[in-house]
Order: structure tokens, then sequence, then C-alpha cells
């Protein structure tokens, strides 16, 4: 088990009885809310615009090709909120 979730003994009674209804309601709202929690915790920690400031600071790359860059690293972040 994970350390953010505990099941006490009052919660343990109650899945004890629960009918076959209760039980799949209870472990989809499970699911769902471990689903929430592990997408917030991969969501990227870099940002385009973290990149775009990097990029410009590169000797060689103009504001230009940077555009171009930043165009495609673009597509590829919607892509991923997709």
């Amino acid at each position: 088990m994970t350390k953010g979730l505990k099941l006490n003994r009052q919660q343990y009674k109650s899945v004890k009885r629960m009918d076959h209804k209760q039980m799949e309601d209870f472990i989809c709202n499970m699911y769902n809310e471990g689903y929430a929690d592990g997408k917030a915790a991969a969501e990227p920690k870099i940002k385009p615009s973290d990149i775009a400031s990097v990029l410009i600071e590169i000797k060689g790359i103009g504001t230009k090709k940077a555009a171009e860059i930043m165009a495609a690293v673009n597509k590829l972040y919607e892509r991923g909120t997709e």
C-alpha cells in the first residue's frame, strides 16, 4: 500500500458488508482517485516556455530557428494533452 492510503477498521468492516454493486462503486472510486493522483504526479515539469528560454541562449540558434523548434515542441505538448 502507498503511504497516503490507509484502511482503518471501520472502513474494513464497511467493505466486508458491501454487496456486489456497492463493491463495484467503491472500487471504481478508488481507481479514479488513484488515476487522478497519478496523472497529476506525471504532468510534465518542464514547460514550453522553459525550453524557449534555453534555446535562445544556445550559440548558433537564432530567433527564427528557435521559433521553428518551438513550433515542433508545442505540437508535441498538444498531442500529449489529447
